[in-house]
């Protein structure tokens, strides 16, 4: 990619938004696309890596997706295991006891209030709510 000006005018694909070393200098057509591409931008400019060599840039990027897929695989592997540990303390916080039905229940009948709550105050700003929240 030069620096001419057809590079500057052209409208690249998702593809190269996402996966091509030089970041295009406009937007995608497509909104997923431009959301994707805003995101980059974001991550290069904040990180500097605008300023980095094409191998160097790599590398960095190598590097940190190596770290985000071991922690998301540690995530996937751990978080399973202690949610049931986690719902007793929250429990035991809220009411004082560990897992009965009636604490079991309130807390259901707590979330769900919250939720019907929102989602009432919302369509009443105006603001559209979507199936599942009105099926409340």
């Amino acid at each position: 990619m030069g620096n001419s000006l057809e590079d500057w005018k052209r409208t690249p694909t998702t593809a190269d938004a996402i996966f091509g070393i030089h970041l295009p200098y406009r937007a995608p057509k497509n909104p997923v696309g431009a959301f994707l591409w805003r995101q980059r931008v974001w991550l290069e400019t904040t990180f500097g890596l605008c300023l980095f060599e094409p191998w160097e840039k790599i590398l960095i990027l190598t590097i940190f997706y190596l770290l985000l897929t071991l922690v998301f695989t540690g995530l996937y592997k751990f978080v399973p295991q202690q949610l049931p540990l986690l719902y007793k303390r929250l429990l035991y916080y809220f009411f004082g006891n560990e897992e009965t039905d009636v604490t079991a229940m309130s807390v259901r009948h707590l979330v769900a209030g919250w939720v019907k709550l929102n989602a009432s105050a919302s369509t009443a700003a105006g603001i559209a709510v979507g199936p599942a929240m009105s099926e409340l």
